[in-house]
Parts: structure tokens; sequence; C-alpha cells
């Protein structure tokens, strides 16, 4: 392709540009689900409070459930901005780069999350350090795929 950001892409190309991002995460999410599992006391911390303190709580599999659904809806997000963006490279470029950043951060505090709750019950808290790694990671990553967007164009 030619730098012309009036190019259109590929159908399959624009499908994918939304999805892959967010079932990366997911499949991460889930790897890190099942090596946490026996580790869990039976309950995960699925919402925080402001401080950090765990005060939502789930089943293991339900938990699991609730950030395939977060996923889910932040591709269906990515995918309707990519919908309207209509055929600009650039547009596709930016928010497929924002999709990786986005999902990369959401994985990272999902698998801190769980690892919290292999504490002792009751203890489940989320630093302000580790909301902060989990930030830090998404910024990384979009900013990774920045600079091999850059080259690519």
């Amino acid at each position: 392709m030619t730098g012309n950001n009036k190019t259109s892409l590929a159908p399959t190309h624009r499908a994918l540009t939304p999805i892959a991002p967010f079932a990366v995460g997911a499949l991460a999410t889930a790897i890190a689900f099942l090596l946490f599992r026996n580790s869990f006391t039976g309950r995960v911390a699925t919402h925080f409070t402001l401080d950090g303190d765990a005060n939502g709580f789930s089943s293991p599999a339900a938990a699991l459930g609730q950030y395939m659904l977060v996923f889910l809806i932040e591709a269906v997000g990515i995918g309707a901005a990519l919908i309207s963006a209509k055929t600009a490279i650039t547009t596709v470029r930016a928010l497929g780069i924002f999709a990786w950043g986005l999902a990369s951060a959401t994985a990272c505090l999902f698998v801190l999350a769980m690892w919290v709750s292999t504490g002792t019950e009751g203890q489940e808290r989320l630093s302000t350090q580790q909301v902060v790694i989990a930030v830090a990671v998404g910024l990384a990553v979009a900013v990774a795929g920045w600079f091999v967007a850059r080259k690519r164009a």
C-alpha cells in the first residue's frame, strides 16, 4: 500500500483491526485465569473503591465471564468507531493503535485483580502502583504500535 490516506482497506483487514487486540487481551486474561484458578479463595474481586479496596466479588467463573464481556464491549466500541471512520488509513491505524493500548491495559488490570484475589480473603486490595502499571503497559504498547505504524507508512 502507498502512503495515500484515501486508499481503502480490505474488508478482512478492517474487520480484524478492532477484534485482534481484544482477542489477544481476552486470551492472555484467560491464560492468567487458568494459572490462578487454584489459588483463588472462592471469590474474585471484580470491583474496587477509589482507595483500591475490593468491594465487589464474583465466583471465579463469573469473574472470567465478566472480564470477557468487557473485552467484547471494548471491541464493539472500537469496531463502531472504525465503521464510522470511513476508509482513511490513518484513522484506522490510529484506532488500531488505541485498541492495542486499551486491550493491553485492560488485560493487565484484570490479571492484577486476579492476582490480588489469590491472597487472604478480606485482604483484596489493588494499589495505586498496580493501576499505574496497567496504564503504563497500555501506553507502552500504544507507543510501540505508533512507531511500527510510522515505519510502515
